[in-house]
């Protein structure tokens, strides 16, 4: 199959099934069903609306006995029959989950994942290597780090793995999951009801999983998906001669189904473009023009995406809320902001974009070292 068709097949060949949780469900029991069903993410049902509870989101829970699930939960679209295989990768991609749910007549029907898009992408590219898929540079964490520190990047650089190294040499990963799992209660854990957990300041090499899944930068994307099947893994650390090179997830395979317009070899994704095709081709334009101006100051740009979504309407007049996002294997960039006029909003957009442009021009004149992240 080409990819072209995979993207226009329907999504409803694919759903497998899924069950939602209640929104009083304890944080603890949440964990729990993760973790017994090795799942990323779990579904909850409130008010005809579907919202997900995510690893990483209860990386940022500081009492799992006293925390609601509202307070880590956002709500996310719903597919239907309507919808193809390329529509869910592309939310999957731009929201950051492994799967979505799937509804017929407003009843959940299950959940598409993406593991079957995968199997299929790499039947459909399978001689497309591992160094040309992956994520090059991927951030390392130290195994005498405290967990707080891999804890922080995860939340901040919004990714699930990070490769452990000691000695210069990579030893192990450690995974959001390595982490809210190691932080859910047991039973030789419990003593009257109050729960002794694992403090974040242990060193990373206590929880870290042992036996790296791996492969070699020449590998093709089909030995990579085989690996990680027969492993149950959802990474893959890339390596040449023992040195790090990249990392491959199941989001580095989903880009492969993106419809993704090209801004100079950039991958560039909008989702939620305006219904009217000339509004929506006015903001490509402008969207795009904002990343060739960003390149000229940082040209390691790998990723670009801008995420439109339609809020409150007062007197007839939609308020959207625009998040853009920049990305280089060291850096990420992020602006919002809201607005009742797209065009109006991009070009504001258009004015942070040449202020971050003149701070890392007068960065790189000050010094010639990478400058860190912008604050």
């Amino acid at each position: 199959m080409k990819i072209s068709d995979l993207r226009n097949a329907p999504v409803k060949d694919i759903v497998t099934p899924a069950r939602s949780l209640a929104p009083d469900t304890s944080i603890s029991k949440v964990i729990g069903y993760l973790r017994q069903k090795g799942l990323y993410e779990a579904f909850v049902d409130e008010n005809g609306r579907t919202g997900v509870v995510t690893l990483r989101a209860l990386l940022d829970v500081q009492n799992i006995a006293t925390a609601k699930l509202p307070s880590v939960m956002s709500f996310v679209p719903r597919l239907g029959p309507a919808n193809t295989i390329g529509d869910a990768a592309t939310l999957m991609f731009e929201y950051r989950l492994r799967s979505l749910p799937y509804f017929e007549n407003g009843n959940l029907k299950g959940r598409v994942t993406t593991s079957p898009i995968i199997e299929s992408l790499t039947e459909a590219q399978p001689d497309l290597s591992a160094d040309r898929l992956m994520t090059p540079d991927p951030i390392c964490v130290d195994a005498r780090d405290e967990v707080a520190k891999a804890r922080r990047i995860m939340l901040r650089r919004k990714v699930d793995q990070l490769p452990v190294t000691k000695d210069g040499k990579l030893q192990s990963v450690i995974t959001s999951s390595s982490i809210v799992f190691n932080l859910m209660p047991v039973a030789d854990r419990q003593v009257k009801g109050n729960w002794r957990v694992r403090r974040y300041e242990a060193p990373v090499e206590d929880i870290s999983t042992e036996g790296v899944v791996q492969n070699d930068a020449k590998d093709n994307a089909r030995e990579v998906f085989q690996n990680m099947s027969k492993n149950l893994s959802t990474y893959s650390v890339i390596t040449n001669f023992d040195e790090i090179q990249g990392i491959i997830t199941h989001r580095d395979f989903m880009k492969m189904i993106l419809n993704a317009k090209d801004s100079g070899s950039i991958p560039m994704y909008i989702v939620g473009l305006p219904d009217d095709p000339f509004e929506a081709e006015a903001t490509r334009e402008k969207f795009t023009r904002v990343i060739q101006l960003v390149r000229k100051s940082i040209p390691n740009v790998i990723e670009a995406r801008a995420i439109i979504r339609a809020g409150e309407t007062k007197a007839a007049r939609k308020r959207f809320r625009v998040q853009v996002f920049i990305l280089t294997p060291r850096q990420h960039y992020s602006y919002t902001v809201s607005g009742f006029e797209l065009p109006d909003m991009f070009d504001e957009i258009s004015r942070w974009s040449k202020k971050l442009a003149e701070r890392n021009d007068s960065r790189r004149r000050r010094v010639r070292v990478d400058p860190g992240t912008l604050a």
